[in-house]
């Protein structure tokens, strides 16, 4: 397998990259499933240490919870968090946040809609950086490995 070390192909992708993104219009739902990878820090490592997101359908994000003493603890915090996380936001807003205990499926919500994180190998995610590294351009590499890290973390069904 040849080594990819050529940068004009690497400038090529990174030049590639956004137009990619805007013309499948993707741009709005990558910044919305970003908050996945954002979570921790925009809500806390304790809340986040007992809250993960789970989905997000017709902007609203859905959060699962350890038990029902920090669903009842977070729903006094609702608003913050929703202001936090719209304000980690540059392209979309999100209306509500609903919370659920962890394992249970809400019956209101459609199945087709269902997306999940599944957290990336940090392995995995080191190999990627090094490959991107050669792209000189900060913005489009790190775009690059965000767009990455969320094909691989954020799955259907």
């Amino acid at each position: 397998m040849k080594k990819f070390n050529n940068e004009k192909r690497a400038d090529a992708l990174a030049a590639a990259l956004p137009d990619l993104i805007r013309d499948k219009g993707w741009e709005k739902q990558l910044d919305l499933y970003s908050l996945f990878v954002e979570w921790e820090r925009i809500v806390g490592a304790e809340t986040a240490c007992h809250a993960r997101p789970s989905k997000i359908v017709r902007n609203v994000i859905w959060v699962e919870v350890d038990n029902s003493s920090w669903m009842h603890q977070l729903q006094f915090e609702k608003v913050r968090i929703l202001e936090g996380l719209n304000a980690a936001l540059e392209l979309s807003r999100l209306q509500d946040v609903k919370f659920t205990l962890a394992g249970k499926v809400e019956e209101t919500e459609p199945e087709k809609a269902k997306v999940t994180f599944v957290p990336v190998d940090a392995a995995e995610l080191a190999a990627f950086e090094y490959q991107v590294s050669l792209i000189e351009d900060k913005e489009s590499r790190e775009a690059l490995i965000r767009l990455w890290y969320l094909s691989k973390a954020c799955r259907r069904g």
